[in-house]
């Protein structure tokens, strides 16, 4: 005990010891003043020019070089595509701050004209892609989700959800600043586009492995939006109202003050074009649907802050509301993959639902000196949600007459309240008599609570049986969870600091208590009348058999070691983690389902090499073994009859799974010729994973399902993408191909099936862009084929088609832009083939003295022929849905931006006939038309 108490108080003393070693720090820019993340920083000795020590500017460009002694040095500061610059500093008995350092860009000379510091449509830096704003032109009242849709890579679905390669963006930051946490849709779809500078996708580590320099696999990919030299010292904005046919609205306003590196931002929003500008208002926990299906009206309001000094303590958070109601109707057509007995189902579906989404966090960071840091995260959320559903199935046999088997009606309503309270405390520690040695401390706390009231009523015909059954049901469930985390950090270098060896140290605990109640009432009713079932509450019944209370503890520990290298070319990170691991169950209805303590033992290596070849090509290779344990659900040994044709029961006998990750990334940049190119590979493969094992009723149709571990599950995907300008910048070519393979395995009626899909994406777009013109065509092709080792009958899909944009400014003051997709599919069920053309069109015209109005026609949906079908697969059935949508409609919109920055302040618009395009342009906020924009 006085030794745990003693390697907490000992970093704190050491802490506030004066010893001789001192810190240069600073700030890297360019001439633009927007900083320059990852510059070199190398410290030289003025004597001899040897190296003494070296480092690099975070994403702020801010730097910091500790346990320099007094001296004179040489300091050379480096940034691909940017001139070196030397510089003498001399340290005396003090740490010496050096301010503002500006880097030059390079020159390209082109027939006896100098061109200095093109502006590079995409640029590849370590773990960041840069895109140049200005490359990707967009209508005037932009927002930032019209940008992604355009940058090569980058895809939003419609959900709204971002992924770059592959990889799903979970955060959205402003000059390096969390804006509204982990909700990227917020920043995607209420920024103007007209504010940004540069868009930068960043794979990094989490925070606390950013501040103690300790992997631990918790990565995650952001965008950070660089805002415009003349936009971050005043106020801007915009405020937009908009009406259209079908008695389509949208109302908007985003309100932002930056000053001295502190921002605020007021945004909200109403309308009835299926923009949510937040996260699922009514609450992921209770949603049965999401995306833009079907038809959603939306309010929203938020506020976020970041304000303080960088250098000592900075407070940050915000907050939100959001409420939402959609309707909802979708058809699909469900194909089982080698059951003989009744390969088809139809299912038609009606649902609504409205919700109430309350959401609070902030952040607090005090950094008392260089070598200490406190970061803590507090949290709340409350969700209210109401929903009603109703729908019809039938399965047909597979013969040639496609006799019925069964035929169901389910009718289900609900009411459910949640809430979430929790917090992250960091605090790390750099010692300065030792240097390279750290310390760290992390603490997470959660509390949770939801509890959720439904009436359930299903109603099913067994044609073979010539029967009916009738489940009519009210269900009271209440789950409600406490966990708290820690972790530990020690960092130790082995040696000279300079030689870049170090060993690392970390202990990681978890212990987290779940509580589930579900209580069935059954109530008898006439079901001759299924439609009209007759409620009421005194007859209801509790049924015990379907009823369950369930307790579970689960307890995790993680204790790794690993080894560090730090050179000029190459970092190297690995280690093995233990990870023991015990879970217990108990049933208060009926100790015979209780689990029993169980201890489970699982190793986890890890490994992560990045090698540098040159300034502008690296290539990177990270392995990582990741165990997991099932939950509750999976466990319980409790029939779960939601719905009585798709019984679940859980498996206590589950044994934790183990996943292999392996990942790997080339890049090479060439500033001159301004081409990127990236390879990435990703690999995984998972040990005892936790898959579905169905039993099939041949004459009811009824299912029955409950989980095994198999092996055998795998995924690999690789993505290839080229951006190349020509004819002096004013052509651009890029190429975006995608392949991913997936194994799965799954049992149906004891026969195992080893499902594997292949996906084939090829995406290559041509953009030409003069000075006031801009027109790109990007055609696509899409492969799946699924192939199954019980059945012949395999599947393949073919989606292709292509996009154009053409965007004009005018000298009058008029921007006519316009985009047409076509899109095109064959091999799926009969009647969900189809050939579409989405055209979307717009003109705009901007007025007053400072063209700071602007009126604009929208057409959405010209022709009417909105894709509204999709197609999944798993190793039991293949399924085509199809799901109602906005339609065309007419739009006219008047939007008025503002700004306090002063004339001669405004920052370089992208409106080449607009004059400065101003702070934010004309940009739309939470409303606009859903799905594509115009």
């Amino acid at each position: 005990m006085i030794r745990r108490v003693l390697l907490l108080i000992i970093p704190l003393l050491l802490s506030a010891a004066n010893i001789n070693a001192y810190n240069l720090t600073g700030t890297i820019v360019d001439q633009t003043d927007e900083p320059l993340p990852e510059a070199g920083v190398r410290v030289l000795s003025a004597k001899d020019s040897t190296y003494v020590k070296g480092g690099a500017a975070n994403i702020d460009g801010k730097f910091t070089i500790s346990g320099l002694k007094s001296g004179k040095f040489i300091v050379e500061y480096s940034y691909v595509g940017y001139k070196r610059l030397f510089a003498n500093v001399e340290i005396k008995n003090e740490s010496v701050n050096v301010g503002k350092i500006t880097l030059e860009e390079s020159s390209i000379t082109l027939k006896e004209a100098v061109v200095t510091a093109v502006k590079t449509p995409i640029t590849v830096k370590e773990d960041t892609i840069e895109f140049n704003a200005d490359s990707y032109k967009t209508q005037p009242n932009a927002v930032v989700e019209d940008l992604l849709k355009r940058l090569p890579g980058v895809e939003v679905d419609s959900d709204g959800k971002i992924t770059s390669n592959g990889k799903e963006v979970t955060k959205i930051l402003v000059d390096g600043k969390e804006f509204f946490s982990d909700d990227p849709k917020v920043a995607s779809k209420n920024l103007p586009v007209n504010m940004i500078d540069k868009l930068q996708v960043v794979d990094r580590k989490s925070d606390l492995a950013r501040l103690t320099g300790v992997d631990d696999g918790e990565d995650e990919t952001v965008i950070n939006l660089t805002v415009k030299k003349g936009m971050k010292n005043g106020w801007f904005g915009t405020v937009e109202g908009g009406y259209g046919t079908d008695s389509r609205y949208q109302t908007a306003f985003n309100i932002n003050r930056f000053w001295n590196d502190n921002q605020i931002t007021f945004l909200g929003g109403a309308n009835n074009t299926n923009d949510m500008g937040f996260t699922d208002g009514n609450g992921n926990r209770f949603r049965r649907f999401g995306g833009d299906r079907g038809i959603t009206t939306s309010q929203t309001f938020g506020v976020n802050f970041n304000i303080g000094k960088e250098e000592i303590i900075r407070f940050g958070g915000n907050v939100r509301y959001a409420h939402s109601s959609r309707d909802n109707y979708t058809r699909r057509e469900r194909e089982y993959i080698f059951t003989d007995s009744f390969p088809t189902e139809s299912a038609l579906t009606q649902a609504y639902d409205k919700g109430h989404n309350f959401n609070t966090d902030f952040r607090i960071e005090w950094k008392p000196d260089s070598f200490n840091t406190f970061d803590f995260r507090p949290r709340f959320s409350y969700n209210i949600n109401d929903s009603e559903s109703l729908s019809e199935a039938l399965n047909r046999a597979g013969n040639a007459r496609r006799d019925s088997v069964t035929r169901s009606i389910n009718n289900a309503d609900s009411h459910g309240k949640a809430y979430e309270i929790g917090g992250n405390l960091i605090y790390s520690h750099s010692f300065k008599r030792h240097r390279g040695r750290s310390f760290s401390v992390q603490v997470n706390y959660q509390l949770s609570n939801t509890r959720e009231n439904e009436n359930s009523y299903s109603w099913n015909r067994f044609f073979l049986l010539d029967s009916i059954s009738l489940w009519d049901q009210y269900l009271d469930n209440h789950t409600w969870s406490n966990s708290i985390s820690a972790r530990v950090t020690w960092t130790e270098p082995l040696g000279n600091v300079k030689n870049g060896n170090f060993l690392t140290f970390a202990y990681r605990m978890n212990y987290r208590w779940n509580n589930a109640d579900k209580d069935v009432y059954d109530h008898p009713v006439d079901y001759t009348d299924p439609m009209n079932p007759i409620i009421n509450p005194d007859d209801l019944v509790f049924n015990d058999t379907l009823s369950n209370r369930f307790r579970n503890d689960f307890f995790t520990q993680n204790i790794s070691i690993g080894y560090k290298k730090v050179t000029k070319d190459f970092n190297l990170d690995a280690g093995m983690a233990f990870v023991p691991s015990m879970s217990k169950s108990i049933d208060v209805l009926d100790d015979r389902r209780s689990i029993p303590e169980r201890w489970v033992w699982n190793y986890a290596p890890y490994m992560r090499f990045r090698y540098k070849m040159s300034k502008s090509r690296s290539m990177m290779i990270n392995y990582r073994g990741r165990s997991s344990q099932p939950s509750m659900t999976q466990l319980q040994p409790v029939p779960d009859y939601s719905d009585p044709l798709r019984v679940v029961i859980g498996n206590p006998d589950l044994a934790p799974t183990f996943s292999h990750n392996v990942n790997m990334r080339f890049q090479d940049f060439n500033q001159e010729a301004q081409r990127s190119i990236m390879v990435m590979l990703d690999m995984s493969a998972t040990q005892n994973s936790i898959v579905s094992n169905t039993v099939t009723d041949a004459e009811t149709s009824g299912q029955i399902t409950t989980y095994e571990n198999v092996n055998g599950v795998w995924n690999a995907r690789l993505m290839n993408m080229i951006s190349l300008p020509f004819k002096r910048r004013t052509w651009t070519f890029n190429n975006m191909m995608f392949l991913n393979v997936n194994q799965q395995i799954g049992f149906t009626n004891g026969m195992r099936n080893r499902s594997r899909s292949i996906m084939w994406n090829e995406s290559f777009g041509i953009a030409f862009r003069p000075d006031n013109l801009e027109l790109e065509i990007r055609p696509f092709y899409r492969l799946q084929t699924s192939t199954y080792t019980v059945n012949t009958n395999n599947q393949m899909v073919h989606n292709y088609g292509g996009r154009f944009n053409g965007t004009y400014y005018t000298p009058w003051n008029i921007v006519l832009s316009t985009d047409l997709n076509y899109t095109q599919t064959s091999g799926y069920s009969a009647g969900f083939n189809t050939k579409s053309w989405m055209w979307n069109a717009t003109i705009a015209y901007q007025f007053l003295h400072d063209k700071s109005a602007t009126f604009s026609i929208k057409a959405y949906d010209l022709l009417r022929q909105q894709n509204n079908t999709s197609r999944s697969y798993n190793y039991r059935y293949s399924e085509d849905t199809e799901y109602n949508t906005l339609s065309r409609y007419f739009m006219f919109t008047l939007t008025y931006k503002f700004n306090t920055f002063g004339k001669g302040n405004e920052p370089a618009g992208r409106d080449r006939h607009f004059g400065p395009g101003g702070p934010g342009g004309p940009g739309r906020g939470p409303g606009g038309p859903g799905g594509r924009r115009f």
